[in-house]
């Protein structure tokens, strides 16, 4: 394996690994109140996520989107998948810290390596939008 493969290889399980455990932290809140979501920064940012916590289904939504996209992000095939489910949750991520948290530098990062990684695997997307078409036989 080359050494940037091994990179690209690397990045992918760092970030595969950090959307896995946030899945596995909003999973032991839910069911056994350990810990708690960190403090937002700003009164805006707080009251933003106040509001979705108090709506009871998108703490379950979260937890669901990031087990399921670190894990299929973690494995090579399924590394597409894992981008798209993680997609709606990187563009929140990347708004809530840009605009309400005062942590752009967080939020441009989560959703840059998002890209990256996207970039690095962008022929596994070509099925979202070559769905139907006729597959022809090759001629001899």
């Amino acid at each position: 394996m080359r050494a940037a493969d091994m990179i690209w290889t690397g990045l992918r399980w760092i970030y595969a690994l950090f959307f896995f455990t946030a899945g596995i932290a909003v999973v032991a809140f839910l069911l056994f109140h350990i810990a708690g979501p960190p403090v937002p920064p700003t009164a805006a940012d707080a009251a933003f996520q106040g509001a979705l916590h108090r709506s009871g289904f998108i703490d379950p939504l979260l937890a669901i989107s990031y087990l399921a996209g670190g894990g299929a992000l973690a494995f090579r095939r399924t590394a597409p998948l894992g981008l798209v489910l993680l997609a709606p949750s990187v563009v929140v991520i990347a708004c809530d810290d840009i605009l309400l948290a005062n942590a752009a530098p967080v939020g441009v990062a989560v959703a840059v390596i998002w890209g990256l990684l996207a970039l690095r695997v962008f022929g596994g997307f070509r099925g979202l939008w070559t769905y139907g078409e006729i597959a022809r036989p090759a001629t001899s």
